[in-house]
């Protein structure tokens, strides 16, 4: 496991993911205004749509450069990163515990025609019958991890992760880890 150094970079934010950032701002306001109400979401806390897209676009053009990269969100919430990492060209999958959460994200990337798969479940193969995705051929992972989930996540990424897999662990702000197998 390495530590990449990641030199962030200014990328420019195209129309469609400037409107799907401010679509999931409004829908993570509503879900923490409502946490109770929406699915009992306790703690909820959204990622930085433009800090992601920065995020997204640096670790993608430093670290694995010129190839088609599939994407998968650990805890994808709103969906926001999935939806993100979709507008870079990458082939995005979510996945998420809540299931009023997939409906959500299912719904704005119907509404912003953003190519995109959310799917049901636990992050953790041990914790599904059958396999959500195939951890193998993820060349980038991101999360947002609460602080007491870092570690364990990290576990996670070491043990199915392909050799050369990334990951980003955000954790608010402009604090973030980038991990590479």
């Amino acid at each position: 496991m390495e530590k990449i150094e990641l030199q962030p970079g200014h990328f420019s934010l195209p129309v469609k993911a400037n409107l799907v950032i401010q679509h999931c701002k409004v829908a993570a306001e509503e879900i923490c205004s409502h946490s109770d109400d929406y699915g009992g979401i306790p703690e909820f806390v959204p990622a930085d749509g433009l800090t992601a897209w920065q995020l997204l676009n640096s670790v993608v053009r430093q670290s694995l450069p010129g190839r088609e990269l599939n994407f998968c969100e650990w805890g994808s919430g709103t969906g926001l990163v999935t939806l993100l990492a979709s507008l870079t060209g990458m082939s995005a999958t979510g996945i998420e515990i809540d299931e009023d959460l997939i409906d959500l994200s299912r719904d704005v990337s119907r509404q912003f025609s953003v190519p995109a798969s959310f799917v049901h479940g636990s992050i953790y193969p041990k914790d599904n019958q059958n396999p959500l995705l195939d951890y193998n051929d993820v060349d980038l992972f991101f999360a947002y991890p609460w602080p007491s989930q870092i570690v364990k996540m990290i576990d996670l990424f070491k043990q199915v992760a392909a050799p050369g897999a990334i990951f980003v662990c955000y954790h608010g702000g402009r604090n973030y880890r980038v991990l590479q197998r």
